[in-house]
C-alpha cells in the first residue's frame, strides 16, 4: 500500500481532468526505436508469407520420475537396485506409449545422468505423456552445430608436461565430435596411409581397443562401434588439441556430428561417457568431457543435453564447451556452453604463429578486411590495386532482397575471363574454397568475398583444399554492396588491399563469441588459444594441418583441466573449475600490443576469467567461488535500477593446503571511463584468514547508482549489428576482486553486471488546493517516456520461475497502406515480472481463436499465432536480428515485421499486419472478437504449446479498428498526462510530475526505457476504499485556542488508483473539545471544555474517511492527551495547615518536607 500524508489537504475537491482527453499508444509510440517497417525494407515480406527454413523439434527427451543411476548412487542405493527400478518405470511407460500413443517411436532410454525415455513424434502427441504420473517432464532434444606446441607453452602446461609432474596420466577425457583417427601416430597409431584407409574401409567392425590413447567409442552418428573420422577431419583435430596438452590421458571418443550434430547422438554419448564399459556402475566414468559444438545465443536451460551436462557434473565430470565462433554481437555466444555448470571457452590469437593483418581502400576509405584461412604460400604478404588488377563481378542471381550477387559455386560461363583481375562474389550456398577456385579457373588474381548478411562484418573465410593458387580476403556486407552498385552501373572501382604479417599474441581471435549469456550468466568462463593450432589430420598418417576455432580452444582446455585433474586429485569438478578461473590471466587485449602498445583490454563478457595459465593453477592452494551459482564470478546479470541499490553475494573460500592461507582484497575495475564515473562501489573484508583445511565465506556487496550509468542503447534495431559490441562494452561493469599476497596476484574472482539505469513510474492518490486529481511521479533515474495500452489479460505474479506474464496487450492501431494493405496493424505486449536481456531468451506467443467464415464468435480452435522469432530463420541475417512472426497456429509459414524491444525492459511488443490474420479493412472496421492465449516457451520456435513456462488468458477481445482516426497516430482514448494547465506531458525527468487522467477502462503504462509497466484495473482499484492509519495519537495543552490544529490524519491507499480521499467524519467522541475537519485536521472545537483539571485527561475520537467515488474506510480510533498547564496563582488549592516539625538529629525529617513539598511546587503532570 502507498502512504499519503496530506499535510495540507483542500476542503474543496476539484473535478478531475477530463477523460475525453486521454489517449491511448500510438503506432509511433510502440515504434520506440524507429524502425523502417521490415516490409518497406523486403517487399515479399509483405505481400508474400516467408518459410522458417528451421528444422522443428522431432526428438524429446521423456523424463520420468524414478531417479537415476547417478542420483539414486547419491543416496547409497547399490547399482542393481537402482537399475531394477528404473526398468520398471520405463517398462510401464513404453507401454502406456504404445496403448495411448502408438504415433510415437520410442528411439533410446537413458539411465545414468536420467532416467528417460527418448521418442521421435509430434510435440502435441509427447505432450499427453505429462498426464503420466510415472513422467516427470519432456524436454526437446535440439541439434547443433560444429563450432598444439606453441599453445602448451602459451597456457603453461610445458614447464608441469616436460617435468613429468603432470601429463594427464590416468585421466579418461571423452571427446563428443566426428570421431578420430585413431591410427595417426599423433594418437600412438601406426602412423600410415595404409592403417588409416583399412580403418576406414570397414567402419562397422568393432576395433580391437585400445587404440593408443584411444581406449573406447562409438559412432552415434551412423550406429556402429567404430568412431573412425573418416570423410571429416574436425573430431582428430580436437583430439589432438586435447593430447596436445596432456599427452598421456585416456581417450573416448565418439562421434556425435556430420554435417550437424544432432541432440539424440549427443544424449547417448554423454550416458556412454558415465559408463564407458556399459556394466551398469558409473564408477568408470570419465573425468572430462569436451564438446566443441553449440548454436548461438545459448540460454543457461531448455534442452535435454544440458540437463544430462549439469548432471554430469555434479557426479564430478568437467564438462568443457566451445563459446563459439560467431563474433562480438552481444549475448551470442553459444550452448550449451552456456549451460550452468559447463565450462564455456573462448578463443585467442596464436602465441608464436604471426597471422596476417589485411588494410584495404575501397573508394577511398580505408578498413580492415578479414583474411583467408586456406591462403597459399607465397602470399603471407601481398599487395593489390585496381592499377594492376582491376575489380571484376558477374551477377549470377538475386539474393532475397532483390540485389544482384555472385554465389560462384558453380563453375563461371564459358564467355567469363578474370584473367589479370580482382574478382568480387558473395559468400554463401557453398564453401569459400569452391568459390575461389572457381574465380581462378577464369584467371582471376584475387578473390574478394563479401559478406551476405546484412550488416555483417568483413567475412574471414576458412575451410581447406587443394589446388588453391591465389589470395583471397573478406569484406562486409556494406563494402561488397557499394562495390557491387559501382560496377553494375559500368564505373571503375578504385581500391588498394595491402596484407602484412603481425604477431598478434596476447589479443582475442576476432571470431570468438561474446557474452554475456542470454540469461546473463557470465559466459564464456574462460579463454585459450584458438588460431592456427596445429593438429593431427586425418588420413595423413603423421601429417599436422592448422585448424582455427574455439572448436580448438575448448580442447586445450580440456587437456589443462585433465592435467589438473591429475595434479589436484582431491577436487571435484566444481572446485577445479574454480581453480583454473581463478589462476587465469587476466591480461588480454582487443588488439596485439606488438601494433598497438595501448591495446584496450578485452571486455570480461569476452574472456571471462582470463587465459588459462595451467601451471599457477596446479600449485594454487586455495579455490574461491560464489556460494549461489557455484562459479568462480561474480555474476550479478541484468539489473534494471530506479534508485541506487545494492547486490550482495556470498564468496567461498576453500583452503586445500596444510598451512593457512590469508590474503587483503581489492577490487580493480577494467575500465578507467567505468571508474570515472563511479557508479559502481564494493564492499567486502579488507582482508581474509582460511584456516588449513578449512572453508570460509564472506559477502561482497555491490552498490550501483544508476545516476551515474551511461545511456541505455541496446535494442532489437541494433543488438544484431557489430558496432552492439560497443554499447555493450560501455553499459557493463566489469572487473575483478584480487586476493593479494603481499603485492602479488594469488588468485581472482571476476565481476560482471548489466546494469540499466531505470525510470519509475510512481501514481500517488491527491488532493490538494487543486483538488482531487492523481499525479504520477518519475521517481526513477532515467527519463520516463510512458505510453498507454489496453490491458486484455492479467496473470498472478510470481507463479513461474522465469518469463513470468504479469499481463498482455493488444492493440489496433491505423497505419499507412504503406505499412500494412488493410491500413491496420495490431501491437501484442506481453509483459514479464523481470526484465528481459533478449528476446531470444524464450518465446512470447500469442495464439488467436478467431470466427469461422460466416460466424461472429469464436469457434474453440486456435487459427492464428503471433510471436517472436529470428530473421535468420528466412535467409541470409544477421545472428541475433529479432523480428515479430505472425503464422497460422502449428505452422512455419507467415508473415514477419519488426519487433519493439529495448534490452532490460520488462515488456516485448510484436506488430502484426491485419493482413497476416486473414481479416481485410471492412471487418476490422466492424470489429471481430477473439479468444487468445498469451504464453511463454523455452524456446523461441513452440508453434504449439510445450512445457509453457506461463500463460494468460483473454476470453473476449474485440479486434477493431480505433475510435479516433483522425491521424495515423491518434489511438483510442486510456490515460493521458498533463500540466496544470492542460497541455500532455510527454516525457518526465527524474523527480518531475504530471496529473494522469484516464477512463475507465483497463490499461498498462509502458516506457521504453526500463519503467517497470504499470498494470492498471480502475474500476477495480477506484472501489477500493481508504484506510485510515491505525494507532494515531496527538498531543495537546489545555486550553489551547479555538482552531488550532493539532494534528493532520494519515490516510493509506489499497492501490495507487484508488480515488483520493474527499472528507472526514466524525462519527464518535467522547469531548466535543475536540474534532476533526473535514480535511482531516485535528482541531480545538471548545477551549473552555479543554480543561484538564476538570477531569479532561484524554479525548477518543472515532474517525472515518471517504473517497471521491463515496467509498467510505473502516472507522478508526484517533486518540488526543490533554496535558496539565501550571495553575496560575489565583487557581491554586488552599493547603492545609502544616503543623510545625519537631527538630531531630536525623535527617530523615529534611527528606520527609522535600517529599511533601513536591507536589505543590509543580501541578503540570508528565507529557
Amino acid at each position: 500500500m502507498s502512504t499519503l500524508n496530506k499535510s495540507a489537504l483542500a476542503i474543496a475537491v476539484v473535478t478531475a481532468l477530463s477523460s475525453s482527453t486521454v489517449t491511448a499508444a500510438t503506432y509511433n509510440q510502440y515504434n520506440f526505436e524507429n524502425k523502417p517497417p521490415l516490409q518497406s525494407q523486403y517487399p515479399d515480406f509483405k505481400n508474400k508469407q516467408a518459410r522458417k527454413s528451421t528444422h522443428n523439434v522431432v526428438t524429446w527427451l521423456v523424463k520420468l520420475h524414478t531417479p537415476s543411476i547417478a542420483e539414486q548412487s547419491l543416496t547409497g542405493i547399490n547399482v542393481k537396485n537402482a537399475t531394477s527400478s528404473i526398468q520398471q518405470a520405463q517398462q510401464s511407460v513404453e507401454t502406456a506409449i504404445a496403448s495411448t500413443s502408438p504415433t510415437l517411436q520410442v528411439v533410446a532410454k537413458t539411465s545414468k545422468l536420467s532416467n528417460a525415455i527418448i521418442v521421435n513424434g509430434e510435440e502435441a502427441e509427447v505432450n499427453k505423456l505429462l498426464h503420466n504420473p510415472l513422467v516427470h517432464s519432456v524436454l526437446p532434444v535440439f541439434d547443433y552445430k560444429l563450432n598444439v606446441a606453441d599453445s602448451a607453452d602459451y597456457i603453461k602446461a610445458t614447464p608441469l608436461v616436460s617435468t613429468g609432474e603432470v601429463t594427464g596420466e590416468g585421466v579418461r577425457v571423452a571427446v563428443l565430435d566426428t570421431g578420430i583417427d585413431y591410427t595417426h601416430q599423433a594418437f600412438g597409431g601406426p602412423g600410415t596411409v595404409e592403417a588409416y584407409e583399412a580403418a576406414a574401409s570397414n567402419p562397422a567392425d568393432t576395433p580391437a581397443w585400445p587404440q593408443g590413447l584411444v581406449l573406447g567409442g562409438y559412432d552415434f552418428i551412423n550406429n556402429d562401434p567404430d568412431p573412425i573420422d573418416a570423410g571429416t577431419n574436425h573430431g582428430t583435430h580436437v583430439s589432438h588439441s586435447v593430447t596436445g596438452i596432456a599427452p598421456n590421458v585416456e581417450l573416448f571418443v565418439y562421434s556425435v556430428c556430420a554435417e550437424t550434430c544432432p541432440g539424440l547422438a549427443q544424449l547417448l554419448a554423454l550416458e556412454s561417457a558415465m559408463d564407458p564399459n556399459g556394466d551398469g556402475d558409473i564408477s568408470d566414468r570419465v573425468d572430462v568431457v569436451n564438446m566443441s559444438l553449440g548454436g548461438d545465443f545459448g540460454d543457461n536451460r531448455a534442452g535435454a543435453v544440458q540437463e544430462l551436462i549439469d548432471k554430469a557434473v555434479m557426479l564430478g565430470t568437467n564438462v568443457v564447451i566451445s563459446a563459439g565462433n560467431d563474433g562480438p554481437t552481444p549475448f551470442i555466444v553459444g550452448g550449451p556452453s552456456t549451460t550452468d555448470n559447463a565450462l564455456s571457452v573462448g578463443a585467442m590469437e596464436h602465441s608464436v604463429i604471426k597471422g596476417q593483418h589485411i588494410l584495404a581502400s575501397l573508394m577511398g576509405e580505408t578498413t580492415e578486411a578479414g583474411a583467408a584461412s586456406f591462403n597459399p604460400e607465397g602470399f603471407e604478404e601481398f599487395e593489390f590495386s585496381s592499377d594492376t588488377t582491376p575489380l571484376a563481378f558477374v551477377e549470377t542471381e538475386k539474393n532475397e532482397r532483390g540485389d544482384a550477387t555472385s554465389i560462384a559455386c558453380d563453375p563461371f560461363a564459358d564467355e567469363v575471363d578474370f584473367t589479370g583481375k580482382a574478382v568480387l562474389v558473395d559468400r554463401g550456398a557453398c564453401n569459400f574454397t569452391q568459390k575461389v577456385l572457381n574465380a581462378q579457373a577464369k584467371g582471376a588474381k584475387l578473390v574478394m568475398i563479401a559478406n551476405n548478411v546484412e550488416g555483417g562484418g568483413p567475412t574471414e573465410p576458412g575451410g581447406s583444399a587443394p589446388g588453391i593458387e591465389i589470395p583471397t580476403i573478406g569484406l562486409s556486407y556494406s563494402q561488397g554492396k557499394a562495390l557491387k552498385q559501382q560496377l553494375l552501373a559500368g564505373n571503375n572501382v578504385a581500391y588498394n588491399v595491402n596484407a602484412t604479417i603481425i604477431l598478434k599474441e596476447g589479443m582475442i581471435a576476432s571470431f570468438t563469441s561474446r557474452g554475456p549469456s542470454i540469461s546473463g550468466r557470465l559466459k564464456p568462463e574462460i579463454t585459450a588459444p584458438g588460431v592456427s593450432i596445429m593438429t593431427a589430420h586425418p588420413g595423413l598418417g603423421d601429417g599436422l594441418t592448422p585448424a582455427s576455432g574455439t572448436s580448438f580452444s575448448g580442447p586445450i582446455t580440456a587437456g589443462a583441466m585433465s592435467m589438473l585433474k591429475e595434479a589436484l586429485p582431491n577436487r571435484n569438478g566444481f572446485e577445479l573449475k574454480a581453480t583454473l578461473m581463478n589462476a587465469a590471466n587476466l591480461d588480454v587485449t582487443m588488439e596485439p600490443r606488438s601494433q598497438n602498445p595501448n591495446a584496450a583490454l578485452a571486455p570480461i563478457s569476452f574472456i571471462g576469467s582470463g587465459l588459462v595459465d595451467v601451471e599457477k593453477a596446479a600449485n594454487l592452494p586455495v579455490a574461491a567461488w560464489a556460494e549461489d551459482t557455484m562459479q568462480a564470478a561474480l555474476s550479478f546479470g541484468l539489473v534494471s535500477l530506479s534508485e541506487t541499490s545494492s547486490i550482495t553475494k556470498k564468496v567461498v573460500v576453500k583452503n586445500f593446503s596444510n598451512q593457512e592461507q590469508t590474503y587483503t582484497l581489492a577490487y580493480e575495475q577494467r575500465f578507467a571511463d567505468d571508474a570515472e564515473r563511479g557508479a559502481l562501489s564494493m564492499a567486502f573484508p579488507e582482508s581474509i584468514t582460511v584456516p588449513a583445511g578449512q572453508t570460509i565465506s564472506f559477502d561482497v556487496t555491490a552498490t550501483i547508482d544508476p545516476t551515474k550509468l551511461p545511456e541505455w542503447t541496446l535494442t532489437s534495431a541494433n543488438m544484431a549489428f557489430l558496432d552492439a559490441t560497443h554499447d555493450l562494452t560501455t553499459l557493463e561493469l566489469d572487473g575483478a576482486l584480487n586476493f593479494m599476497s603481499g603485492d602479488a596476484k594469488a588468485l581472482h574472482l571476476v565481476y560482471h553486471v548489466l546494469p540499466k539505469a531505470a525510470a519509475n513510474a510512481k501514481v500517488m492518490p491527491v488532493v490538494d488546493d487543486q483538488g482531487a486529481r492523481h499525479v504520477l511521479t518519475n521517481t526513477g533515474a532515467a527519463t520516463l517516456e510512458p505510453f498507454f495500452a489496453p490491458t486484455v489479460a492479467k496473470d498472478e505474479t510470481g507463479d513461474s520461475e522465469r518469463l513470468d506474464i504479469i499481463g498482455a496487450s493488444v492493440e489496433t492501431t491505423s497505419v499507412p497502406t504503406s505499412v500494412c494493405d488493410t491500413g491496420y496493424m495490431l501491437f501484442t505486449t506481453m509483459v514479464t515480472n523481470q526484465p528481459i536481456i533478449h528476446t531470444y531468451q524464450g518465446g512470447f506467443m500469442a495464439d488467436f481463436d478467431l470466427p469461422a467464415e460466416g460466424e461472429t464468435s469464436p469457434d474453440g480452435t486456435y487459427d492464428v499465432t503471433v510471436q517472436n522469432g529470428k530473421q535468420e530463420w528466412f535467409g541470409n541475417f544477421l545472428s541475433g536480428s529479432a523480428i515479430s512472426f505472425t503464422h497460422g497456429y502449428g505452422s512455419g509459414s507467415g508473415f514477419i515485421t519488426n519487433i519493439n524491444f529495448a534490452s532490460g525492459n520488462n515488456f516485448v511488443t510484436m506488430s502484426s499486419c491485419a493482413d497476416a490474420f486473414g481479416l481485410t479493412a471492412e471487418q476490422i472496421a466492424t470489429g471481430v472478437e477473439a479468444k487468445i492465449r498469451f504464453r511463454t516457451e523455452e524456446e523461441t520456435w513452440m508453434p504449439i504449446p510445450s512445457n509453457s513456462l506461463d500463460e494468460a488468458f483473454a476470453n473476449s477481445f474485440m479486434i477493431k479498428a480505433p475510435a479516433m482516426e483522425v491521424a495515423t497516430t491518434e489511438a483510442e482514448g486510456l490515460a493521458m498526462l498533463v500540466d496544470d494547465a492542460g497541455n500532455e506531458v510527454t516525457e518526465l525527468a527524474p523527480g518531475e510530475s504530471a496529473n494522469l487522467t484516464f477512463s475507465d477502462n483497463d490499461f498498462m503504462i509502458l516506457s521504453s526505457n526500463g519503467a517497470v509497466p504499470v498494470i492498471v484495473s480502475p474500476s477495480e482499484e477506484s472501489a477500493k476504499a481508504p484506510i485510515i492509519t491505525a494507532d494515531q495519537s496527538f498531543s495537546v495543552e489545555e486550553n489551547t485556542a479555538v482552531d488550532t490544529v493539532i494534528g493532520q490524519l494519515e490516510v493509506e491507499y489499497a492501490s495507487d488508483f484508488a480515488n483520493p480521499v474527499s472528507e472526514f467524519i466524525v462519527i464518535a467522541s467522547t469531548s466535543s473539545a475536540i474534532t476533526v475537519n473535514s480535511s482531516g485536521q485535528v482541531i480545538v472545537a471548545n477551549s473552555e471544555q479543554l480543561d484538564f483539571d476538570s477531569g479532561l485527561e484524554s479525548v477518543e475520537l472515532e474517525v472515518v474517511a471517504t473517497d471521491t467515488g463515496g467509498n467510505v474506510s473502516e472507522p478508526a480510533k484517533i486518540m488526543v492527551e490533554v496535558t496539565n498547564l501550571m495553575d496560575e496563582e489565583s487557581e491554586q488549592p488552599t493547603p492545609d495547615p502544616t503543623p510545625t516539625p519537631t527538630p531531630s538529629k536525623s535527617s530523615s525529617g529534611s527528606l520527609f518536607w522535600l517529599l511533601l513539598a513536591a507536589p505543590l511546587a509543580l501541578l503540570r503532570r508528565r507529557k
